[in-house]
């Protein structure tokens, strides 16, 4: 197998934004490795209604320090998810749509 690029998440959600022409949309989540200290970027685009994906190069496992993994530049992996909405609601106040969030409508009015 060939040697993968040496690249960062941050690099290939702006690749892939840009790619598609900013349709989607590059995003930002809390690292899993790195206990949420290290801001980890994806890309999403919607596939249909109530549907979308997300992109997301992962640095590869238990090679922190090594020349796989150096923490901001990794020959990662690609991990592509599909999600689907399973319900949508549109609330007039901030805690309402909070209530949704956190109580799954056990609080609404």
């Amino acid at each position: 197998m060939a040697k993968r690029a040496m690249l960062n998440c941050w690099l290939v959600a702006m690749w892939l934004w840009i790619q598609f022409r900013g349709h989607g949309w590059a995003g930002v989540r809390r690292s899993h490795a790195f206990k949420g200290l290290i801001p980890h970027f994806g890309y999403a685009e919607r596939t249909g209604f109530r549907r979308y994906r997300s992109i997301e190069y992962i640095p590869p496992k238990s090679k922190l320090w090594s020349a796989d993994d150096m923490a901001l530049i990794f020959s990662g992996r690609y991990v592509v998810v599909h999600y689907e909405a399973i319900a949508v609601h549109t609330w007039a106040t901030k805690e309402q749509a909070l209530a949704d969030h956190y109580f799954h409508g056990k609080a609404r009015k």
